[in-house]
C-alpha cells in the first residue's frame, strides 16, 4: 500500500465546508453591529437635570434682560424669610428638646451655638462664591441640600445626630445673604432702597415669626411639627425658584481663585472708609436688638409681670407689624435721601424707644411694647440705607461687601447677646437697657464723625446736602431704570452703584479698574453671555428636547 504524500502547496485550498451556523451568525453580525449602533430611546430625564435646568422664561437674554418686578422681590423676601426662619425655631423650645433628648437645659443651649457657629461659617466660606457662580444655580443647590438634610431632623432621635445635622443645615441656609447683593445689582438706584427694604423685611420677619410660630405650635402639638413644617416650607421655596428665579450671569465670568477671594475680603474691608463706617454701626445695632429680646424674656417673665412663654411670644408680633411700615418708609424717604441721613434718622428713632423702654419697663408693660416697635422700625431704617450705601462700593464684589457687613453685624450679635445677659444678671432691666442706650450713642458718634462725601476717614468734605444727587436722580424715572438695566445687566449683570454713569464706556472703564483693585483679570462679560447659551441648549437636550 503506497503511503500518502504531503499535499502539494501550490494546489488551492479546497473551499470550506459551509456552516449553518457560521454563516448565519456572519450574516447576523452586521444586524446586531447596526443595531448596537442605533441610538438608543431617550431615557427619562435623572434628577440633576431636572434641577439644574431652566425654564425658558427664566433664561438670560443679554438682548433683553430679565426685568426686577415687584412680584420677584417679593418671591426674595419669602424665600429669605422662612430660610432664615431655619436658625430660630429652636429658641422658644430648648426646655422641650431637653426633655426630649434627655439632656441638661445648659446642654440643650448648645443647639442654638451651633445654629450660628455654622451660619457664621457660611457667610465667610459660601457667601463670596456668590461673586464667583451664576446665582440660580447656586441658591437652588444650596437650598435643595439644605432641604434633604432638615430631613433628618425631623426623624432624629439622637442628640448628637440633631446637634450635627443643625450645625449642617445653618451652613447652607446663607441663600438669603446671596439674595440681597443680587437685589442690589438688579434694583434701579432710584428704587434700591425700597427693594432692600422688601427682601430685608422678609428676613427680619422669618426671625421673629419662627420664635412665634414655633411656641405657639408646641404648646399645642409636638415640637416635630414645626420641624416638618420647616422641611414642607423649604422645598415648596426650591420649586418657587426653580420656577420663576431668572439665571442671571456670573458676575465675575473669568472665574477667580477661592483662596484669592477669602484673602480679598480683608483688603475691602480695610481701602473702603464708607464700609468699615457701615460695619461699625451695623455691630452697635446688632448688638441693641439681641441683647433687647434675649433680657426681654428674663423681664416679662418675672414680677410684676410673670407672663407665660406664650404671651411674651406674642410681642414678636409687635415688631413684625412694625416691619411693614419699612418698604413704605424707604420708598417715600430713604430713596430719596442720602444713605448716611437715613441711617441716622433709624438711629435716634432706636435710642428714642431704647430710653422709653430701658426707663419705664420696670412698671409698665407699655415701655416694652412701644420699645420693641421703635427698635425693628429704627434698626431696620438704618441697616436698609447702610446696605443701600454699601453696594455701590464694589459691584463686581457685592457678595464679599455683604459678607464683610454681615460678619460684622454677626459679631454684634453675638456682643450683645453675652453683655446683655450680663449686665442684667448683675444690674438688671434698666443696667442692661443703658448698655444699649451706650451702644446708640456710639453708632450715632460714627456717622457724625464722617460725611457722605467724604473720601477720607474722618471729615465732612463735599458738604452737607440731605438729598441726593447725580445723573439718576436728575434723569426721568424710565429714562434711569433704562441706563441702570444697561449698565447692570451688560458685561456680566454685574451694576453699579449709586454714583454710576449710564456711559457704557465709562462703566467698562469703571469695571475694568474694580478688576485690578480685586486682582482678577479684564475681560468682558460676553463669555458669560455664551456660557449661558451653551448650559441652555445643553440642559435643552437633556431634558429631551
Amino acid at each position: 500500500m503506497a503511503a500518502s504524500s504531503p499535499r502539494d502547496s501550490s494546489q488551492p485550498d479546497p473551499p470550506p465546508t459551509p456552516d449553518t451556523r457560521t454563516s448565519s451568525t456572519a450574516a447576523a453580525s452586521p444586524e446586531r453591529k447596526d443595531a448596537s449602533s442605533a441610538p438608543s430611546p431617550p431615557k427619562w430625564p435623572t434628577i440633576w437635570p431636572l434641577i439644574f435646568y431652566t425654564p425658558k422664561r427664566c433664561r438670560y437674554d443679554p438682548a433683553n434682560p430679565p426685568s426686577f418686578t415687584i412680584w420677584l422681590n417679593l418671591l426674595f423676601a419669602f424665600a429669605g424669610a422662612f430660610t432664615v426662619a431655619n436658625l430660630y425655631y429652636n429658641h422658644p423650645i430648648l426646655h422641650i428638646l431637653a426633655q426630649e433628648f434627655g439632656v441638661s437645659n445648659e446642654r440643650a443651649s448648645l443647639i442654638p451655638t451651633l445654629a450660628q457657629a455654622g451660619y457664621a461659617s457660611g457667610l465667610l466660606f459660601l457667601c463670596p462664591l456668590g461673586d464667583v457662580f451664576p446665582r440660580r444655580l447656586f441658591v437652588l443647590s444650596l437650598v435643595l441640600f439644605t432641604s434633604t438634610v432638615w430631613l433628618g431632623l425631623c426623624l432624629t432621635n439622637s442628640f448628637a445626630v440633631f446637634c450635627s445635622l443643625t450645625l449642617i443645615t445653618s451652613v447652607t441656609t446663607v441663600t438669603p445673604q446671596l439674595m440681597l447683593p443680587l437685589v442690589g445689582d438688579l434694583a434701579p438706584p432710584h428704587r434700591r432702597a425700597a427693594a432692600l427694604s422688601i427682601t430685608s423685611s422678609g428676613f427680619l420677619l422669618g426671625l421673629l415669626f419662627a420664635r412665634l410660630l414655633s411656641g405657639v405650635v408646641t404648646e399645642y402639638t409636638s415640637w416635630r411639627n414645626i420641624y416638618w413644617l420647616a422641611f414642607g416650607l423649604q422645598y415648596l421655596i426650591f420649586l418657587l425658584l426653580w420656577l420663576f428665579m431668572p439665571d442671571y450671569p456670573s458676575t465675575n465670568p473669568d472665574g477667580i481663585n477661592y483662596f484669592r477671594i477669602l484673602y480679598s475680603i480683608g483688603p475691602i474691608f480695610l481701602t473702603h472708609p464708607l464700609l468699615v463706617q457701615a460695619c461699625l454701626v451695623g455691630f452697635c445695632t446688632s448688638s441693641t436688638f439681641t441683647s433687647f429680646w434675649t433680657t426681654l424674656t428674663f423681664l416679662l417673665s418675672a414680677p410684676p409681670y410673670e407672663y407665660s412663654t406664650l404671651i411674651i411670644g406674642l410681642f414678636a408680633l409687635i415688631g413684625i407689624a412694625s416691619m411693614f411700615l419699612g418698604p413704605l418708609w424707604s420708598r417715600l424717604v430713604t430713596d430719596r435721601l442720602i444713605p448716611l441721613f437715613s441711617v441716622i434718622i433709624g438711629l435716634v428713632i432706636c435710642l428714642l424707644g431704647t430710653c422709653i423702654g430701658t426707663y419705664t419697663g420696670t412698671f409698665t408693660v407699655a415701655g416694652p411694647i412701644l420699645q420693641t416697635a421703635l427698635l425693628d422700625f429704627g434698626i431696620q431704617t438704618a441697616m436698609i440705607a447702610n446696605r443701600s450705601a454699601i453696594y455701590g462700593i464694589l459691584p463686581l464684589a457685592r457678595n464679599r461687601v455683604n459678607t464683610a457687613y454681615m460678619i460684622t453685624a454677626f459679631c454684634g450679635q453675638l456682643t450683645g447677646t453675652a453683655v446683655g445677659n450680663h449686665v442684667f444678671a448683675r444690674s438688671g432691666w434698666i443696667g442692661s437697657g443703658s448698655t444699649s442706650v451706650g451702644f446708640l450713642a456710639a453708632a450715632l458718634l460714627l456717622c457724625v464723625v464722617r460725611g457722605p462725601r467724604e473720601t477720607r476717614w474722618v471729615g465732612w468734605g463735599g458738604g452737607w446736602q440731605i438729598r441726593k444727587e447725580g445723573d439718576v436722580a436728575k434723569k426721568p424715572a424710565a429714562e434711569a431704570v433704562g441706563d441702570e438695566e444697561k449698565g447692570e445687566m451688560a458685561g456680566g449683570g454685574a451694576g453699579g452703584g449709586e454714583s454710576d454713569s449710564a456711559d457704557g464706556g465709562d462703566s467698562n472703564t469703571r469695571h475694568v479698574d474694580e478688576k485690578r483693585e480685586l486682582g482678577m483679570t479684564t475681560t468682558t462679560g460676553g463669555d458669560a453671555e455664551v456660557d449661558c447659551t451653551k448650559n441652555d441648549k445643553d440642559r435643552d437636550a437633556a431634558m429631551g428636547g
